[in-house]
């Protein structure tokens, strides 16, 4: 979505750094939420989490310590698995300072990357197509018509690989 986001800032009906700021703001909230809730609620959270997913705590942190901060950036660009990694980094016990300025740095460059991703994939078509005017609806819907096809897929097959979900 946030590649179709960028290409409509690049045919000028969104703002290219409202783009940004909207989906980096999201994106760290969300993160900050998640791994807040693992950090102090971590007994609950674990409850709750295993009921849907074996988690091991030694393995999660020996991961943690081998990756660390690396972990971050890692994991934004791992689709599906974006706002667990932010738990997961909360289960480890990961300070809060060094995560929120992390993320910090890695939501932006994610913000940014893929909104500029969608922004030249526009320049590219342009340059490619011409008139890109002509084409932009039918490119923005298929864009837009992508991201809810393989939402609908991953979706259909969490459900069927888990009934009670």
């Amino acid at each position: 979505m946030l590649i179709a986001a960028g290409f409509l800032a690049f045919n000028g009906y969104l703002n290219e750094f409202a783009v940004i700021l909207v989906s980096f703001a999201a994106s760290y909230i969300g993160h900050g939420t998640f791994f807040l809730i693992a950090l102090y609620k971590r007994e609950a959270f674990l409850g709750l989490i295993q009921r849907f997913v074996k988690v091991n705590l030694l393995k999660l942190e020996a991961l943690m310590a081998k990756y660390g901060v690396a972990a971050i950036f890692i994991s934004q660009w791992v689709y599906g698995f974006r706002l667990l990694s932010a738990a997961v980094l909360g289960l480890s016990r990961m300070g809060s300072m060094k995560y929120f300025t992390f993320m910090l740095l890695s939501c932006i460059l994610w913000a940014t990357i893929c909104t500029y991703a969608g922004y030249f994939f526009g320049a590219t078509l342009e340059s490619l197509l011409g008139d890109i005017e002509r084409y932009e609806k039918y490119i923005a819907a298929g864009l837009l018509i992508a991201g809810l096809l393989i939402w609908l897929i991953r979706d259909f097959r969490r459900k069927r690989a888990n009934p009670f979900e």
